[in-house]
């Protein structure tokens, strides 16, 4: 893969559909979206970065499509292609 924003080429592995729970928090970060959230089945909180807008609070289930991320000197970066809301009754 190539970074859009350095131009650098990387390697990484590539999940297809993650579904995580929403913290409610959402913030613009350089025309795009980080929505904090939090992995039950991993036991894990962070922020996936996406171009997509979606309203949302806290408990909400989001599922991202092919999220891809590494670690870098301050952590790490996770992003995807695209996010959506689950509907309640799904």
């Amino acid at each position: 893969m190539i970074s859009p924003r350095t131009g650098n080429e990387y390697r990484a592995e590539i999940i297809p559909e993650l579904k995580v729970i929403s913290t409610g928090s959402i913030e613009e970060v350089d025309g795009k979206y980080r929505y904090s959230i939090v992995d039950t089945t991993k036991s894990l909180e962070y922020a996936i970065k996406v171009e997509t807008k979606v309203d949302v609070k806290f408990g909400m289930v989001l599922v991202f499509k092919n999220v891809r991320g590494g670690a870098t000197a301050r952590g790490g970066w996770y992003s995807a292609d695209s996010v959506q809301v689950v509907p309640r009754n799904a």
